[in-house]
Order: C-alpha cells, then sequence, then structure tokens
C-alpha cells in the first residue's frame, strides 16, 4: 500500500492532469444565445458610421427577418459540409424556450423598463476538436418600426476551448439631412434614364447609420453564463455539455 506521503503525490498529479485538460470531453452541448437592447443608450462615436455593414455571403440564418439568402453553392450535393475547409454547417432546431437555462434572464429583460429581448433560441449541436461553424447570420430587427436592426454573424468553435467570435452591429437608417421630395425619373434623349439619388433610396445599407459594433473573439467555459457587451446591445451565451449513457441523453451536472 502506498504511503501517505505517495498517495498525497498521487493525488496531486491527478488534480494537475484535470486541471491541464479542457472544462470537458463531451462532444454534444446545448447551445443558448441572447441578443437584447440597451434602451436609451448613447451610441459610440465611431469613425465611419456610414460604412454598410456586409452580411456573410454563405452560412445559415440564425436570427433572420431579412431577405437575405445564402449564394447558391456549385455543388448539387447537400450535406453538412461547408465549401471552406474546416467549416461545418450546423443544423439549428430550436428547443422549448422553458427548457433553456437562459430563461430566467430572457423573461427578466422582457420585465426590465430599460430593455428589450430582441432574440433568443437554444438548440443541441457536436463540437469535436477543431469543429467550426460557418457564419451563423443575424440580420433581425431590434424595434417594431424595424428601422434598427442587429446585423452580423456569429461563429462558434471548438479548440481546446469552446470560442464564439461575435461580429455584430446596431444599424439605423439613416435621417436625410434635408427633407427633399422624390424626383420623378424621366427619359432623356439617349433613352436612358436618370436614376433616383442615393439619398432617396433609405433602405440602401449604405444609408443605414452604424451606432455601435460588437466585434469580439471570446474563450467560453461550459456551464457558465458569459456576455458579450456593447454600448446599445448585447449578447448572453451559454452551453452545456451533454453525454450519452445507455443510449440515452442526458446532461451532466
Amino acid at each position: 500500500m502506498p504511503s501517505r506521503g505517495t498517495r498525497r503525490i498521487l493525488v496531486s498529479m491527478l488534480l494537475l492532469c484535470a486541471t491541464a485538460m479542457p472544462a470537458t470531453g463531451a462532444e454534444l452541448y446545448r447551445v443558448e444565445l441572447l441578443l437584447f437592447e440597451r434602451l436609451q443608450a448613447e451610441p459610440e462615436l465611431l469613425s465611419d458610421p456610414y460604412a454598410p455593414v456586409s452580411l456573410p455571403e454563405r452560412g445559415v440564418p440564425l436570427w433572420v427577418d431579412s431577405q437575405w439568402t445564402p449564394e447558391p453553392r456549385d455543388t448539387g450535393d447537400i450535406d453538412t459540409e461547408s465549401e471552406t475547409p474546416g467549416e461545418q454547417v450546423p443544423e439549428i432546431l430550436a428547443l422549448p424556450r422553458e427548457e433553456l437555462r437562459l430563461n430566467n434572464i430572457a423573461r427578466a429583460l422582457e420585465n426590465a423598463s430599460g430593455y428589450r429581448l430582441v432574440a433568443f433560441t437554444g438548440w443541441q449541436n457536436p463540437f469535436p476538436d477543431g469543429y467550426r461553424t460557418v457564419p451563423l447570420v443575424v440580420d433581425v430587427a431590434a424595434d417594431e418600426a424595424g428601422e434598427q436592426r442587429i446585423q452580423g454573424s456569429l461563429q462558434i468553435e471548438r479548440r481546446r476551448y469552446l470560442h464564439v467570435q461575435a461580429s455584430l452591429h446596431d444599424t439605423h437608417l439613416k435621417v436625410p439631412a434635408l427633407d427633399i421630395a422624390p424626383i420623378p425619373r424621366f427619359p432623356v434623349a439617349s433613352g436612358l434614364i436618370l436614376p433616383l439619388p442615393r439619398y432617396l433610396a433609405p433602405e440602401s445599407p449604405a444609408f443605414r447609420e452604424t451606432a455601435t459594433r460588437l466585434t469580439e473573439n471570446r474563450r467560453m467555459r461550459s456551464e457558465e453564463v458569459h456576455y458579450l457587451d456593447a454600448p446599445t446591445f448585447g449578447l448572453v451565451v451559454y452551453f452545456h455539455p451533454i453525454t450519452k449513457e445507455n443510449g440515452d441523453e442526458e446532461e451532466e451536472g
């Protein structure tokens, strides 16, 4: 039988190995993402607030209520692999809200006077080592009129730990400096039609003003609530590992 000192060393070595490993070895996780807006918040003083926001050409819609669609793929094969090496297309099958850990936060935001819940989704997804999603596209109205939108994308990657890369923009329709009536188009001698001035096309991406941006690549520990903040909005992220025992899925912890 090992001596007390030997047992103490063995225990220390086991603890060292445990701390050197990632937070969990599970590959299946429940992913929860919550997007909220801060009402009456002050925008950032950006150097390029009128720069157009470019949404990814490829990816899958996470929260999209616009006409965004991914560019057609070159191949006719339909599978879960992306054209970009190493990127995978997740199957986002939303879980009932009542089953999600962040539901309490969602309810609190709905009842708070200074916040607005914009979107809230959870699903199960495998994340083996080296897994990286295609862009999860966000283009969703943050107000009833649709003049304010959160636009951009998220990506989730499994390295030693889970990582979430966020590139989100809080955009507003630009208010014209002058109240100019629309100028009608009319034919000219060449048979061409003069285009409308650009400032009369408010739905053009070039005429949306970015109030704030959220650009961050955050390492995520599972079973912890993570906040990614911008002055006018924020993203809440939660991962919960799921193990399979005897053919049944059971949540750890």
